[in-house]
């Protein structure tokens, strides 16, 4: 499962540092000439000339980090409306997804570099790459990708308990990929190897949708959480589907739900 999360790349121009400059005390002021006369103003000191001054060899630039993604509001598919989901919910949280797609250095290898593991991390959330969207999005030369979340817990729970551990909480979270032709990051047999090894997955279908299902540990005080990995043409989605509320048929209709509104 993944939790929403985005970084910005923060770009400095101009900035350098130099060895051995001593620091300007605040307030302090520099004393004027003794050949200053009394009432000359310290305008009328000459100073450098700006036109004739060398830079100093010990400043050192700092490069402008490198903007592998860029995160901007969604453009097409990955909206799914909570009360789609969670019809009649009574006390619910969810995400306003965005969109990270690849920055204008992400096809530099020395500026953008990495890929997928080797292996999954078994021991983290799905995909199991353990790289937050700023690497995963060049690592797995993606197109586009949205991450949200959905969540709904008894009224009476109110306030008194987080979400993990109140009884009858249900969440959704979920990531939608577009894959660049013919998924040069080989990001869907990473996928597939993930969902078997780390979750025990098998295959099964969705709402006529191939499908990987499988079960992880519960982040929402459940014996176990359902995982889910669907394909249509470019579009590749993984959701989790946690906690203790579910009735018969729920987790169904949600997955009828994600795959009407992602693929």
């Amino acid at each position: 499962m993944v939790l929403p999360a985005v970084a910005a790349a923060v770009w400095v121009l101009g900035a350098c540092t130099a060895a051995g400059t001593d620091p300007v005390v605040g307030g302090a002021t520099a004393a004027a000439p003794a050949s200053v006369s009394a009432g000359t103003t310290a305008s009328a000191v000459p100073g450098p000339d700006p036109a004739t001054t060398q830079p100093d060899p010990g400043m050192t630039p700092i490069e402008a980090a490198p903007q592998c993604t860029t995160t901007r509001p969604l453009t097409g598919k990955g909206r799914v409306p909570l009360d789609a989901v969670f019809p009649g919910a009574e006390t619910s949280a969810f995400s306003a997804p965005k969109e990270v797609v690849p920055g204008p250095d992400a096809a530099d290898p020395a500026r953008c570099p990495g890929g997928l593991p080797s292996r999954p991390h078994c021991d983290g959330l799905v995909p199991w790459t353990d790289q937050l969207a700023d690497a995963f999005v060049p690592a797995s030369r993606a197109r586009r990708l949205v991450e949200g979340y959905l969540l709904t817990m008894p009224k009476q729970a109110g306030n008194q308990a987080p979400p993990e551990s109140s009884a009858g909480t249900k969440a959704v979270t979920y990531s939608l990929v577009d894959l660049a032709a013919g998924d040069p990051g080989g990001l869907v047999d990473y996928v597939r190897a993930a969902f078997a090894s780390c979750a025990k997955a098998v295959p099964s279908r969705v709402d006529g949708v191939d499908a990987l299902v499988g079960t992880v540990r519960s982040e929402y005080g459940a014996g176990s959480a359902e995982v889910v990995l669907l394909r249509r043409g470019s579009h590749l989605v993984w959701a989790s589907l946690d906690g203790s509320g579910w009735e018969q048929g729920e987790e169904q209709r949600a997955l009828v739900v994600l795959v009407a509104r992602l693929l």
